[in-house]
C-alpha cells in the first residue's frame, strides 16, 4: 500500500512540476491581454462617414469625390492637380483664359449678334472647365463696352453681377461672389 501511494505521489509530482515551472517561468509579453476590449473588434472610422454609421451613402460618396484633388490635362500634354480650397494652378488659369480670349474679343465687335455668340462662347468655356475641375467657374471679361462675368452657374451664366468701366471692382465683386458660391475666377485680359 506504502508503494502505490508514494508511486502517486511521484507520478503527480512528475505531472505537476512542469506545469509549475512552466507558469512561473512565461514571458509576460506572451500572456494573453487581459483587457476586456480588444481593439480588433472597434470600428475602424471610414474617412467621410459623417453620420458615424461604419457606410459610405451616396451623398457621402458625393461629396467625397467633390472634395478629392483631381488632375486636369493642359491642351500641351502638362497634368496639373486642382485641389478643392487651394488656388487653380496658373498654368490652368492661363489655359482658361485664352480659351475665353475669342469669345471675349467678339463680344466687343460692331456686328449685330457676334456679342451674344461671344457670351456663349464664353459660358461653354466656364462650363467644360467646371464640369472638368468639379466646381463654379466665373470668368470676368471687357465686353460690351464694360468689365462683365459669366458663370457655369447656370445656362444664362449669370452671377448677378453689373457691368463697370473699373476692371478692379468687378474682380473683386466676383471674388466675393466666388468665396460664398465655392467658385474660381479667372480674368481675361
Amino acid at each position: 500500500m506504502m508503494k502505490t501511494r508514494t508511486s502517486r505521489a511521484a507520478l503527480t509530482a512528475l505531472l505537476i512540476f512542469p506545469l509549475l515551472t512552466g507558469c512561473t517561468t512565461a514571458d509576460a509579453s506572451s500572456l494573453p491581454d487581459t483587457d476586456t476590449t480588444s481593439n480588433a473588434d472597434a470600428p475602424v472610422p471610414i474617412e467621410g462617414d459623417t453620420d458615424g454609421d461604419g457606410e459610405l451613402s451616396e451623398h457621402e460618396k458625393q461629396v467625397l469625390a467633390r472634395n478629392a484633388p483631381r488632375d486636369i490635362t493642359l491642351h500641351d500634354g502638362t497634368v496639373v492637380v486642382v485641389t478643392p480650397g487651394q488656388p487653380l494652378p496658373q498654368p490652368l488659369i492661363d489655359q482658361i483664359a485664352a480659351d475665353a480670349a475669342p469669345g471675349a474679343a467678339q463680344t466687343q465687335t460692331d456686328d449685330e449678334f457676334a456679342p451674344m455668340e461671344g457670351k456663349r462662347s464664353i459660358l461653354e468655356v466656364a462650363s467644360s472647365y467646371a464640369d472638368e475641375i468639379g466646381r463654379t467657374v466665373v470668368i470676368v471679361y471687357w465686353g460690351f463696352g464694360t468689365w462683365s462675368t459669366v458663370s457655369s452657374v447656370d445656362e444664362t451664366g449669370g452671377t448677378e453681377l453689373g457691368g463697370t468701366s473699373d476692371q478692379a471692382a468687378m474682380v473683386a465683386a466676383a471674388t466675393d461672389w466666388a468665396e460664398t458660391h465655392d467658385a474660381y475666377v479667372v480674368v481675361v485680359e
